[in-house]
């Protein structure tokens, strides 16, 4: 069978379902709308599996809301699931003692719930792969009929009808024709500016396969980040120690934790807004989960890049600034300091993915970068389950947000980023408080900048 692509109204997400059924067809069925891509995993016609990018629509935070099992042993599950490519599923079943018919159950559940939110979506992009290897993630089997769901989901839509809807969100996937259509508006953005053809036709490869790889990661699970070997050495030291780990160590290691612990994303259940928040909610297992992230070939980076060292060094300068700066934006030291650090761990994502096929040219690299980050802090700040605050950080905005407030001051206070005229021109008031707290922040920044490693 033949990939297939295209574009559906909400009337005919049932047919190309039935298609699929009517072919026996095996293979992952990708649907997208703005903010989400929902997977379901066909095996000879019937649909095997489900799941999503957002972390709330996932099977772990499906379970804790319906309250299948409690929170610690279903995030113990993700957690080792995650760290040493396991099968959630299976680890559900091995260690939580969660029984497979129950698992079964829930995850038709949640197939149901997924394709009645589809059917409340005007247009949806679909994709189907069939070389995705089903059966080798095929723990459980949903055997789901397609037309019954359809008919289930649609009953549940008419009489569940969602509530009015908000103002549209800015894009949060990463999927082709998404990324196809950035392509073309950072070209767009480049008017005025001379790009040789065949650097365009190079770039525009590099761009898609830049963002197919970020996809996958994205839409993996909560999505973890490898640490470098300098982040690994000090990770490591602190463990021995004994002692809890700082952002400082390794902001990416951060970003692992925070992903893991908002990987259950449910109604009433706590999230971390910030680094220290993650190792605290991990509670006694938090080295233990350290351990296992470094115990992982797949969360290793062995070689040194040339940019450790200047990001790291931006990054601790970072941190002091957002230290600084945390009490005049309203955000308390943790969160302020996580807020600051992450959009430095995005960074040094899409710099590391774009590193493998370099898009040539200055003035396209740079605009490239500048478009690529938000997109991606978006998207993945949405699959980590990331608080609202950090998520805005990563994603630059809304840019009045005190998140996204902190993190532009930030980089004034570093010298990157954007100058104060244009922060004011986004309704932020530098008043004489704030201009003296960004004053502060840009000198504790240049002190941090400039430690010795063993002051760091």
């Amino acid at each position: 069978m033949l990939a297939i692509s295209g574009t559906l109204g909400r009337l005919y997400l049932g047919d190309l379902l039935e298609w699929l059924h009517l072919t026996h067809a095996t293979g992952r069925l990708s649907l997208t709308t703005a903010d989400v891509t929902r997977a379901f995993f066909m095996h000879r016609g019937t649909i095997a599996f489900a799941s999503s990018s957002c972390a709330c629509e996932r099977l772990g935070s499906w379970l804790l809301y319906r309250k299948v099992a409690p929170r610690d042993p279903l995030l113990q599950a993700l957690v080792v699931a995650q760290t040493r490519g396991e099968l959630f599923t299976s680890v559900l079943e091995r260690d939580a003692g969660i029984p497979h018919a129950t698992l079964v159950e829930a995850g038709r559940a949640l197939a149901a719930a997924l394709v009645g939110r589809l059917l409340h979506e005007d247009q949806v992009r679909f994709s189907f792969d069939p070389e995705w290897p089903v059966a080798d993630h095929m723990h459980i089997n949903l055997e789901l009929d397609c037309r019954n769901l359809v008919m289930q989901a649609a009953y549940r839509a008419d009489t569940d009808p969602p509530a009015e809807r908000p103002a549209a969100n800015p894009c949060t996937v990463l999927d082709p024709p998404t990324i196809e259509a950035l392509f073309w508006h950072v070209v767009g953005g480049m008017e005025g500016e001379l790009v040789d053809a065949a650097e365009l036709a190079a770039a525009h490869r590099t761009f898609l396969a830049v963002g197919e790889l970020l996809n996958r990661w994205v839409v993996q699970g909560p999505p973890l980040l490898p640490l470098g070997p300098d982040d690994a050495e000090r990770v490591t030291a602190r463990l021995d120690a004994g002692e809890p780990l700082r952002l400082e160590d390794s902001p990416a290691l951060a970003w692992d934790l925070l992903a893991l612990v908002n990987g259950l994303d449910a109604p009433g259940v706590p999230r971390a807004a910030g680094a220290d928040e993650a190792w605290a909610l991990a509670g006694a297992a938090a080295p233990d989960w350290a351990r296992l992230i470094l115990g992982n070939a797949r969360w290793r980076r062995e070689s040194r890049s040339e940019r450790d060292e200047p990001i790291r060094r931006a990054t601790r300068a970072r941190i002091a600034a957002a230290r600084a700066l945390a009490a005049a934006v309203g955000l308390s030291e943790d969160a302020a300091t996580t807020a600051a650090a992450l959009p430095m761990v995005v960074l040094d994502l899409v710099a590391t993915a774009l590193a493998g096929s370099p898009v040539s040219g200055p003035a396209l690299q740079n605009h490239t970068i500048h478009h690529l980050l938000p997109l991606v802090g978006r998207a993945a700040g949405m699959a980590a389950g990331l608080p609202e605050g950090l998520q805005a950080a990563v994603a630059m905005g809304p840019p009045r947000h005190p998140a996204a407030r902190l993190a532009r001051l930030v980089g004034v206070a570093v010298g990157e980023l954007v100058p104060i005229e244009e922060l004011q021109a986004e309704a932020i008031e530098m008043d004489d408080d704030l201009a003296a707290a960004v004053a502060a922040a840009r000198r504790a920044a240049e002190d941090a900048a400039h430690l010795e490693p063993e002051q760091r």
